[in-house]
């Protein structure tokens, strides 16, 4: 079985791997549910580490509804984890009724698809 640990910064990283684990998500600012991480606290773990890391793609709290300008910067989030050696992407998408935004789930799996097999 595989356990996920859900970190919210490069020392909890890198305290994780200490620990013994060998998959992490990694976010930034846990308080507000977790965001996006930045680029060079997977690198650096990346480098320092085995560890497989899923990087949370979000630009910010306060829900998973998200206009077509937060969705641009979330597909280019993406791209740059997946560019800098994320082993995946973890990520919600609703619509106003809180149903899921299949669409937008879609295109982000896609691009990950795409991403995965050119690099």
């Amino acid at each position: 079985m595989m356990i996920e640990i859900c970190c919210g910064s490069y020392e909890d990283g890198m305290n994780t791997y200490y620990g013994g684990a060998k998959r992490i998500e990694l976010n930034s600012a846990l308080y507000l549910g977790g965001l996006s991480p930045s680029v060079s606290t997977l690198k650096l773990l990346k480098a320092k580490t085995d560890l497989k890391i899923i990087c949370m793609v979000r630009p910010r709290g306060a829900g998973f509804c998200y206009d077509d300008n937060e969705f641009i910067q979330m597909k280019e989030e993406a791209k740059y984890f997946l560019e800098n050696s994320a082993d995946g992407l973890a990520f919600g998408f609703l619509n106003d009724n809180k149903t899921i935004n299949i669409l937008d789930s879609f295109l982000i799996l896609r691009l990950q698809s795409h991403m995965m097999k050119i690099l």
